[in-house]
Formats: C-alpha cells, structure tokens, sequence
C-alpha cells in the first residue's frame, strides 16, 4: 500500500468569515477547499496557473461537506486534502478539516472535478499530457484502499 501524504494546508479563520455567532460560516469550507486543492496541486508539481498556461481548466461538477464541530474566528484549521478518484479526465477531492488547537474533526467534504480544455471540451491527461497524469496517478489514494 503507498504511504498517503495530504500536505496538510492550514487557514487562519478570519472574522468575515464568520456568523454572528462568531462560527464559521458554512459557505467558507468551499473556499477553504479551493484553498487546500491549490496548494496540494503546487506541492505536487501541477499548479493550476501550469494547466492553464497548457490550455486546460479544472471545473467543479460537485461538492459536498458535513459539518460536525463548529470552527471559530481565530482558530487555525488543519484541511487534509487527498484525490480519492482519478481517471484521466475526472478526479474526486476529499477533505477532512480539523481545529489545530484540540485535532478536533470539523467537516469532511468532497469535491468533483473534469478536465476540459479552454474549448470547453474534455481532456484526457493520459494522451495530452502523459506525465501530468502520472504525477495525478501518483497521488490518488481511494478511500477503501486507504482503509485496508
């Protein structure tokens, strides 16, 4: 089994990002989200401005999160992001958020992707561009393998 390494990336809650509650609002995880992915996809070698400077985009299809602990203004979240999905031209991110003071779970989420071109159409990294995809390849770690 490969070792999983999700290049922890944290984020300082800011408090516009917050309720009147002084909670995180909900709609923040996605960029958060955003946030890790970017930073996962530097780390790894294939930042986004890299893509597009090939002619390629990286479009949401879908997201989702789950909200189990509240993050407060001033905390510092943890975001664990890992591709549990790769094919060549659609991949699946998950992320795990975690409150650094106390390794709290905060929320867990996903999102969807597909490959396309600046013509809107799909790319398949495999044939485009072989050695991007298997830098992504690298890197995918479905959730039952990592269970095992």
């Amino acid at each position: 089994m490969k070792e999983i390494n999700t290049y922890p990336y944290i984020h300082k809650a800011q408090y516009y990002e917050t309720d009147q509650m002084g909670v995180i609002h909900n709609s923040n995880y996605f960029r958060w989200f955003e946030e890790a992915r970017t930073y996962f996809m530097e780390t790894i070698g294939v930042p986004y401005a890299k893509m597009e400077a090939l002619g390629m985009l990286i479009v949401v299809t879908a997201s989702s999160c789950e909200y189990k602990q509240p993050v407060y203004y001033g905390d510092e979240a943890v975001i664990h992001q890992r591709l549990i999905f790769y094919n060549g031209y659609k991949m699946t991110v998950r992320y795990e958020v975690y409150r650094k003071s106390d390794g709290t779970l905060c929320a867990v989420g996903e999102t969807k992707h597909a490959l396309i071109g600046k013509d809107r159409r799909p790319i398949r990294l495999s044939k485009d561009h072989p050695k991007m995809h298997e830098v992504f390849l690298s890197y995918t770690f479905p959730l039952e393998e990592a269970a095992s």
